[in-house]
């Protein structure tokens, strides 16, 4: 018995966050894959997977056949096909709702730093992953998002001089640069934590600053360490996909997210900031309103700062009501059993309401280059491998390119027959109500299949 007693101590003393990962992985394991993305990253690590190597070239696509491919999230891609491999789709459900968990367990830290009640901590919790909610898609993105806040806990934890914990920070951006391009926003909170930390402790923020260095260095170990650079192409304007679009404010993830930026500045006013979190906000606050998807990490980064001044404002005594440390444990531990009871219950099935599954059998029998729909293609590369497909959702090797014919195609834009012909289109599966699909039949296509609910239609060339 006396040994279990340090165990039930840190687990009561973690059990806020605890209480909030479980919740966290509760929510997130009942919902089915519908993300298009999710089923190129699957195919992507499958590839890799048989073949024991790197996709370094296109075997997909029909229009960009042997194209140089970016391999920055080939680590990621290769973790979510080997749970698909081993639990299938369901596999992938609790590795997405695993890493969520994580980022939850480490935004609550970070929410009840310094014994903030849980009033406080929950809601501000609970915020930020309302807004990570438009991001959480089967796809290596969420390694970030679970990377991040546990970064910005153990920096807002380090003590001054020499830690050991610094040791870990190399090896971490090592394997981070292999699994997703947002490594390098990792880099940029370790650098500003690291300058920072030279202004106001001189000598002693050495440590920190050299392991900044290593931390840099340690992601040339990856295959790819500078294709970040063409991957921001994709995000310069103008931008196609959605959650690259410019953050809406009137959005409920993009009112949260201003509710937290008036919050931050409001009681910095009242309260007054620091000099860290006038260095650390301001680029991911840029960040989050350049793309929406970014939004999470500004509010993440805030919470630490903005939790304090809000106690100070509401509990003006200096002191504020708790829950009993024998409830919130008891509490933790109900939900932690209830989360890990949860797991065989992940859906076994995507949901697929959104693509032309009931073309699949149509689209198998035919031949020829396919046009597809842009948010089908990565549907289309999981389950009909043998029919390569015109365009899909990894979008930068398209530009330049086969995205624009795409976009005259669908848009109907001058020239749009003279495509077809070049690109020797031989059938399509569109949207019914696209203008082209349209437009086709008026051409005298062959309708070969159609959704009896008006979704998708399958057409030949006559």
């Amino acid at each position: 018995m006396p040994r279990s007693r340090p165990a039930i101590r840190a687990f009561s003393a973690a059990a806020f966050p605890i209480a909030f990962a479980s919740a966290v992985f509760i929510a997130a394991v009942g919902l089915p894959s519908t993300d298009s993305d999710t089923y190129w990253q699957l195919a992507s690590g499958r590839w890799m997977l048989d073949h024991g190597e790197l996709l370094r070239r296109d075997v997909f696509s029909a229009t960009i056949t042997g194209a140089p491919l970016g391999i920055g999230e080939w680590l990621g891609q290769l973790v979510f096909a080997a749970a698909f491999a081993a639990g299938g789709w369901a596999g992938v459900v609790v590795l997405r709702s695993l890493l969520l968990a994580i980022a939850g367990f480490f935004v609550a830290r970070l929410a009840h730093r310094g014994g903030i009640p849980w009033w406080i901590s929950l809601p501000l919790s609970a915020g930020a992953l309302l807004v990570s909610r438009i991001t959480w898609t089967d796809r290596p993105q969420l390694f970030t998002l679970a990377l991040v806040p546990a970064l910005l806990d153990l920096l807002l934890t380090l003590p001054g001089g020499w830690s050991r914990r610094l040791v870990v920070l190399p090896p971490l951006f090592g394997v981070w640069a292999s699994i997703h391009g947002g490594y390098l926003l990792g880099l940029i909170v370790l650098a500003i934590f690291a300058l920072h930390s030279l202004i106001a402790d001189g000598r002693r923020a050495l440590p920190l600053a050299a392991i900044t260095i290593a931390s840099a260095a340690f992601t040339f170990l990856s295959p790819a360490p500078l294709e970040i650079a063409g991957a921001a192409i994709g995000v310069a304007p103008p931008r196609f996909i959605a959650e690259y679009f410019a953050t809406d404010v009137l959005s409920p993830a993009g009112a949260i997210f201003a509710a937290y930026l008036l919050a931050i500045l409001g009681t910095a006013l009242l309260r007054g900031g620091t000099l860290l979190e006038a260095m650390l906000l301001p680029p991911l606050l840029y960040l989050g309103l350049s793309a929406q998807r970014h939004m999470v990490f500004f509010v993440i980064a805030a919470i630490p700062f903005l939790a304090p001044r809000l106690r100070s404002l509401v509990a003006r005594d200096g002191r504020a009501p708790e829950l009993p440390a024998a409830v919130a444990t008891g509490l933790a531990a109900v939900l932690l059993v209830a989360a890990v009871a949860s797991a065989p219950a992940a859906p076994a099935a995507p949901d697929v309401g959104f693509y032309p599954a009931g073309a699949l059998a149509t689209l198998r029998s035919g031949s020829g280059v396919l046009l597809n729909e842009y948010d089908w293609g990565g549907y289309l590369i999981f389950n009909l491998p043998e029919r390569p497909v015109f365009i899909d959702g990894r979008y930068v090797p398209y530009l330049g390119g086969v995205l624009d014919d795409y976009r005259a195609l669908v848009g109907l834009h001058p020239g749009w027959r003279d495509l077809l012909d070049r690109y020797r289109v031989s059938e399509v599966v569109l949207r019914m109500a696209r203008p082209l699909a349209v437009a086709l039949r008026e051409d005298g296509w062959t309708v070969r299949a159609a959704d009896p609910d008006g979704r998708w239609i399958v057409l030949g060339r006559p």
